[in-house]
């Protein structure tokens, strides 16, 4: 080896403990390879969901589809094709869109309940509203701790505009809310699996009472029919919420002192502290807060000319409107007022916003920083938590760009030797942790006979299992650590495990789960 490649080991560990742990910078790298990856082996749109535009989405499983950040464009209204997927049951089959009209939805909790048909329902009234639509974990993919669920950045979020009849309306019709009901409480009509308690896996939420004002049963999206994919043919709409709240293929509306016993409203979807388990008493992903992001320049556009660069990008405020977004080309050091553009569509709506700026030569790292009405800015710093939930800091969303120098300058062979050493010490480091035989073995074991059985609701064909709620764990490929959180901790509707299994059981699910997918160990 040429003395320009060599360094002490000392130094280049030191150089490359150093380089990871860069303020910033390894949640969004770790980001942006997920994003690479997924680009460099596009998956197969899933069947139900065919019809959408593939080159602008990231397939993560059958039922996570996200948008890619640089299909966003400039227009306030995110395309039907465009916009992301995420389901916590597979969809249910076509045929429920067969005859529209007819799908039945049972009210209660009001002074006389009943079933009401979508044919009754358009009698009631209609409403037009543009909502930002957005996955609770939207961001995710830049906490450095890899939390549990799909690692999305940007792209589970769009906004849409929804026509349907007020929910308001439909309470007046129906005598009033009862006494004494704190919550409006939606059902999902999907199908539940066999041979697991319903509450561990329905998917039903509970929201406050006063959410009922804007909520909307809505029947159509962008001006077309509700699709399947998105919740036809009735879902329940609640402005302002996390997309979870937002509950397809609506079954039962229901009015409720308390709040949905169901796991997902109990355990899943909490803003649980590092460390701790998920419990009722903690705050549940209800109201969005204010956010924005830049969906332009990007550095997958590759190293753009110096001169005159348009900044821009999307800002919401959950229930409240933009009052203004700020831009910065230097990662947060200085702030410049960008220009709102496009047609304000309302409240619960996202704005798209600009900054014309000129920039030379070098890197730079562009962020932006929304303001609501009520004067809430966005925060520098996400909130940690278990899930990866609520993830709005504007450090975390930064676009890092590169300008070339007008003069090229060759790189020294030795700048780039602790870079490749790091990879190589994460290749031994990643070999050396391969689970044996046995472990393997007794994982196996153990993901078959659990209780509930981690094959009733996931697909793994290492161990012949063909799940039906999922995720697909032969598609998403999770690795060890991303397994080994999800029994710790529990994920969605999926139960912790910690009470029932010892460490060691669970590390072996852990290495027997990634081991078969051909993850990371």
């Amino acid at each position: 080896m040429t003395p320009s490649t060599t360094l002490p080991r000392r130094h280049l560990l030191a150089v490359s403990a150093a380089a990871l742990s860069a303020a910033g910078l390894a949640s969004w790298t770790g980001a942006a390879q997920a994003q690479a990856t997924a680009a460099a082996a596009p998956k197969p749109l899933p069947g139900y969901a065919g019809w959408k535009a593939g080159n602008a989405l990231i397939v993560h499983s059958s039922s996570t589809l996200e948008t890619r950040r640089g299909a966003f464009g400039t227009s306030v209204v995110t395309p039907s094709s465009q916009l992301y997927v995420r389901n916590n049951l597979p969809a249910p089959d076509a045929a429920i869109l067969d005859d529209r009209n007819a799908w039945v939805v049972r009210v209660e909790g009001v002074k006389n309940p009943r079933e009401i048909t979508l044919a009754e329902l358009k009698t009631l009234g209609l409403e037009t509203v543009a909502t930002v639509l957005q996955c609770s974990g939207n961001g995710r993919g830049f906490f450095p701790t890899k939390p549990s669920g799909t690692p999305w950045t940007v792209g589970a979020a769009g906004c849409v505009v929804w026509s349907g009849v007020p929910v308001r309306n439909v309470v007046a019709a129906l005598g009033g809310v009862a006494s004494g009901m704190a919550y409006v409480t939606g059902t999902g009509g999907e199908k539940l699996p066999e041979g697991v308690d319903p509450l561990t896996v329905l998917v039903e939420r509970s929201v406050p009472l006063k959410a009922m004002e804007d909520a909307i049963l809505a029947w159509e999206m962008n001006g077309e029919p509700l699709s399947l994919a998105h919740g036809g043919p009735l879902r329940l709409i609640v402005p302002g919420y996390q997309g979870v709240n937002n509950i397809k293929y609506i079954k039962r509306l229901a009015f409720t002192e308390a709040q949905s016993q169901a796991r997902i409203m109990q355990h899943g979807y909490r803003m649980t502290p590092p460390g701790a388990k998920a419990s009722p008493d903690q705050p549940s992903v209800w109201e969005m807060t204010v956010k924005s992001w830049i969906n332009g320049p990007l550095p997958e556009q590759g190293p753009l000319k110096p001169g005159m660069v348009q900044v821009h990008g999307v800002a919401f405020g959950g229930t409240r409107g933009i009052k203004g977004v700020e831009v910065s080309v230097d990662g947060g050091k200085t702030w410049q007022a960008a220009q709102l553009i496009g047609p304000d569509l309302g409240r619960f709506a996202w704005r798209q916003f600009v900054l014309p700026v000129r920039l030379g030569a070098g890197t730079h790292v562009l962020a932006s920083r929304a303001t609501d009405t009520a004067g809430n800015v966005q925060p520098e710093q996400r909130e940690e938590n278990v899930g990866g939930y609520n993830n709005a800091s504007w450090a975390d969303h930064a676009s890092r760009c590169r300008w070339p120098e007008l003069v090229a300058q060759p790189t020294p062979l030795r700048r780039l030797a602790p870079l490749a050493c790091t990879l190589a010490l994460a290749g031994l480091a990643t070999a050396s942790l391969a689970a044996d035989p046995a472990e393997l073995a007794r994982g196996k074991q153990l993901f078959l006979t659990l209780q509930p059985a981690c094959a009733v609701c996931h697909t793994l064909q290492a161990a012949g299992a063909q799940g039906q709620v999922g995720p697909v764990l032969d598609e998403i490929k999770p690795d060890a650590n991303r397994v080994l959180s999800a029994l710790r901790n529990g994920i969605g509707a999926m139960p912790s495990f910690a009470e029932k299994m010892t460490e060691k059981d669970m590390q072996a699910v852990a290495r027997f789960v990634a081991h078969s997918t051909g993850a990371a160990p």
